[in-house]
């Protein structure tokens, strides 16, 4: 018997134990100088509490590096799922030479966080808007994940994926107009050649 309900116990706390995870998707892979970059922080596979329901995320709180001679920080917009019910929510956006912290901490009562984040396995939790301003390859990186739930207990396994870039010829080449022009009445004259001699 002490074995099956040791047996029992590890198998509840296996199926319980899954890392939460913040990623990053790009509005695009490939950029010009001119761009703007747009990269939304979505949180998914949000752990479970003891007893097997999603956890409600109340907090959060990251870093967001890059490197400043390809990309350029504009602005952050926060998602929505924190921000509700009466007590709202504080938002802060820190930007510092080539990181950023972002945090957000809501005020909301259980239920007014149940509404919005139950059943939805992933949401975004923030968009950062960035100018492209020169050429090569990049990555958006995250560091000092924090997550806390509508309880004020962390989140016990967050982890994070990076996410590369790359920029590529800023400057379209134009081609003058009376070049393709007289491109075009060449091969004109060459159709009105060939169907004379036909």
């Amino acid at each position: 018997m002490k074995k099956i309900i040791t047996l029992l116990a590890t198998l509840l706390i296996s199926l319980s134990s899954q890392a939460t995870l913040l990623n990053i998707e790009l509005n695009q892979d490939s950029y010009q100088i001119g761009d703007v970059l747009t990269a939304d922080f979505i949180i998914s596979d949000i752990e479970e509490d003891a007893v097997g329901f999603q956890k409600l995320l109340a907090t959060f709180d990251f870093n967001v590096s890059w490197d400043n001679s390809i990309i350029e920080y504009v602005s952050t917009r926060f998602g929505n799922k924190l921000n509700v019910g009466a007590g709202g929510s504080d938002q802060f956006s820190d930007d510092m030479a080539d990181s950023l912290g972002l945090s957000e901490t809501s005020y909301a009562w259980w239920d007014e966080l149940l509404v919005v984040q139950d059943g939805v396995s992933s949401f975004v939790l923030a968009s950062v808007d960035f100018t492209v301003i020169g050429n090569g390859s990049g990555t958006v990186d995250l560091s000092n994940l924090a997550f806390g739930d509508d309880f004020g207990a962390a989140f016990t396994d967050v982890s994070a994926s990076d996410k590369a870039y790359s920029v590529t010829s800023g400057n379209p080449v134009d081609v003058p107009e009376p070049t393709a022009i007289i491109l075009m009445l060449v091969a004109l004259t060459l159709l009105v050649r060939q169907q004379k001699m036909s």
